[in-house]
């Protein structure tokens, strides 16, 4: 993937920051939540929002901006371009039937500082450490959501701050090299 990829990528969307989502339309990953804070965002910017489910056409039909946009289910090659091209990883996910976020350890290994909710029980607040790597907001609390994603696109040092230390977060505990070599550890204390 070159750099005039992602370049051609902001082109299409007029170069505005972006805020990107990926994963299934089904209720514990709270896009009804980002549908709803985007009416609170006052940065100029697009929602793009990726992945397919049993919520689309409601989701679809409940949002009347003309700055989301449903761009479908994305090949690998496309999900990096994406990754690499949005300003902010939107994970409003609201349960703990998301263990982790596999998914947003994706975008912060990209570069990409994350927006969360708090989620009791959840792995994903210690994937997304506040103030860190990104910004997590009280759960279900839209405006909450909508005022980091402007926080962090509105301060660009922040942003970078943010994006450098969620792609070493995910380098130093999440690759599957370094999974290897914790699990190892552990074996060795059980010997």
């Amino acid at each position: 993937m070159t750099r005039l990829v992602i370049e051609q990528l902001k082109e299409k969307y007029n170069h505005k920051k972006i805020v990107f989502f990926v994963g299934r339309h089904i209720e514990y990953k709270g896009l009804p939540y980002l549908i709803d804070a985007e009416k609170f965002v006052k940065s100029d910017c697009v929602f793009l929002i990726a992945g397919n489910g049993p919520l689309t056409e409601k989701i679809k039909s409940s949002c009347q901006s003309e700055r989301v946009f449903f761009v479908g289910r994305l090949s690998d090659d496309e999900l990096l371009q994406y990754h690499y091209a949005a300003n902010v990883f939107a994970f409003p996910s609201i349960t703990k039937n998301e263990a982790f976020g596999v998914a947003l350890a994706e975008a912060m290994y990209c570069y990409t500082p994350a927006v969360t909710f708090t989620i009791e029980g959840s792995g994903v607040n210690w994937v997304n450490l506040n103030g860190i790597t990104g910004i997590e907001c009280p759960n279900r609390d839209s405006k909450a959501f909508a005022a980091a994603i402007d926080t962090i696109l509105s301060d660009d040092a922040l942003a970078a701050k943010y994006a450098k230390a969620a792609h070493e977060r995910v380098a130093e505990n999440f690759t599957i090299t370094k999974m290897m070599e914790k699990m190892n550890e552990v074996y060795k204390e059980l010997e």
